[in-house]
């Protein structure tokens, strides 16, 4: 069987990160079939095929486009597939090759809020709908449906009436890719961490309102933000000084300084409302920091007990979850033991198997 994989988003994060360790893993553990990577003109000569049995072909076109709708089906039939995995919900209306999606959250379906774009509220209310449509096209017409969390798994069999065989979970990984290592870097003696973008779900407006608080207590501590110098960061910025005292905006960071930042973290605090997995909590977890994180389900399928809760809502007490997790280091310790196995219990590797195992019985059906 020749297998493509939609690569376009290759060097972004996110889903970028899932592509690459599912690349890697697949180049490790599969002798048989064949591959063709689609990727974009900036990574076409950058990105090593993992063996003979790899080719790249270009695909010079922009996610979220109608020269998506336009050009795509023809880019993935020209490659002469059997199966093509697109790991985004984008995929082309006209599908010519039997298909699988990668489905990471349902963001877009939760959050009808025009704070989450750049473009007008007529165009936005717009781009939804084609969005939503796009997605529920995705979904009914692949041959099946791969998620990353049961959480998502079950939002999915609800809202798009999927039956519940048709949709595969394979949990992604916190492990850090192959040859990262600690980079020379100033950060702060004493520091809270977040990782991640701006976007309106990611709740980080109350995660300021809860800083604000913790520093009447504790102004000795920092808060780092670590995410892309996009227009929302730049709306973060923009709020009033007072909101953002004591906050280090860092961005652009490759992956041995996001591996750095994690490492002297005092903890990760994740409050995001909606997720669909939550890698950086895992990251966190793989180099001995603690997470404080949202009381949301998908952080209790993928976290357990090893992270401490908070209710999102309410900025008291995501203050006082967090100073109460600083303070108290046995807590802090017993976390520890708890975020190292945690973290073992989730591979980049496995996520592979289990996607392999997806292609191949799409193909036999």
């Amino acid at each position: 069987m020749k297998i493509g994989i939609d690569a376009r988003l290759w060097s972004e994060t996110g889903v970028g990160r899932y592509i690459r360790a599912l690349v890697y893993h697949l180049g490790q553990i599969d002798d048989t079939h064949e591959y063709v990577l689609f990727l974009k003109n900036k990574d076409f000569n950058e990105v090593e095929m993992p063996n003979k049995r790899w080719t790249r072909q270009e695909a010079d076109v922009s996610w979220h486009s109608l020269e998506e709708q336009l050009r795509m089906p023809g880019v993935y039939k020209q490659s002469g597939a059997d199966l093509i995995h697109i790991p985004y919900f984008s995929v082309p209306v006209l599908m010519p090759t039997p298909f699988v999606v990668t489905i990471h959250d349902l963001t877009i379906s939760h959050f009808a809020t025009g704070k989450a774009t750049t473009h007008p509220k007529l165009m936005y209310a717009l781009k939804r709908l084609a969005y939503r449509f796009a997605l529920w096209k995705a979904v009914r017409s692949a041959k099946r449906v791969i998620t990353v969390s049961e959480s998502t798994k079950k939002e999915l069999v609800s809202e798009y009436r999927l039956s519940p065989g048709k949709v595969a979970v394979t949990y992604e990984a916190g492990d850090f890719e192959k040859g990262t290592q600690a980079a020379a870097i100033n950060t702060p003696a004493k520091y809270i961490l977040y990782v991640g973008n701006a976007h309106p779900h990611k709740n980080l407006d109350q995660l300021l309102n809860a800083f604000s608080l913790l520093r009447r207590k504790n102004s000795e501590i920092k808060l780092v933000l670590v995410g892309p110098d996009d227009y929302f960061y730049q709306q973060l910025k923009n709020l009033p000084e007072n909101k953002c005292e004591g906050v280090e905006f860092i961005h652009n960071v490759n992956r041995d300084e996001l591996y750095t930042w994690y490492r002297k973290a005092l903890c990760l605090v994740f409050p995001s409302l909606s997720e669909g997995f939550g890698i950086p909590g895992l990251e966190a977890m793989s180099q001995d920091v603690p997470v404080v994180c949202s009381n949301i389900s998908v952080f209790h399928e993928i976290y357990g007990e090893a992270a401490v809760y908070f209710d999102q809502n309410d900025a008291q007490n995501i203050a006082e979850t967090i100073l109460g997790l600083i303070a108290d280091e046995k807590k802090r310790k017993d976390l520890r033991i708890k975020s190292l196995k945690k973290a073992a219990e989730y591979s980049w590797k496995k996520m592979a198997q289990e996607t392999l195992e997806v292609y191949e019985n799409c193909y036999r059906v």
